[in-house]
């Protein structure tokens, strides 16, 4: 039987201390092309959930500036809620911009997932992130 030598100091081992090292280094890697991601999905759980003011709430400011929050209600009340519960959401791209239109120049992305609903097979769900403060909030939402 082949013995394999290990570094090893108050019983860590050097095996250890590479597999430690490499899964920080794919956290890290990974970390800040899934953060807006992971934004926009949490935010669309809000709105999935009904909790309307809380999606208002987390909205960049140029959303609320533009947005009032009556008339944001009466939007998604209108668009959202006829199509009923989520079945299933896949993310599906994601684009980078510096500038949009109407908007002053900065960092946006517009992310898109497959979304099917109860009460409609299939649809593009599309929401626009603004950097604001070094965190990503979302500016846009539409459902095609």
């Amino acid at each position: 039987m082949r013995q394999i030598l290990l570094l090893s100091v108050n019983g860590f081992t050097l095996q250890r201390f590479l597999l430690m090292t490499c899964l920080w280094v794919c956290f890290f890697a990974t970390a800040d092309e899934t953060n807006p991601i992971l934004t926009a999905r949490s935010w669309l759980t809000l709105v999935d959930n009904g909790e309307y003011i809380k999606s208002w709430e987390q909205t960049d400011p140029l959303f609320k500036a533009k947005t009032p929050q009556r008339k944001w209600l009466k939007a998604l009340d209108y668009a959202r809620v006829p199509l009923g519960r989520v079945m299933s959401r896949t993310y599906f791209s994601t684009s980078e911009y510096s500038s949009l239109s109407g908007l002053p120049d900065g960092e946006y992305l517009v992310i898109k997932f497959k979304t099917e609903f109860i009460n409609q097979d299939s649809a593009m769900e599309t929401i626009s992130l603004s950097k604001n403060n070094g965190q990503w909030q979302p500016l846009g939402y539409f459902i095609n």
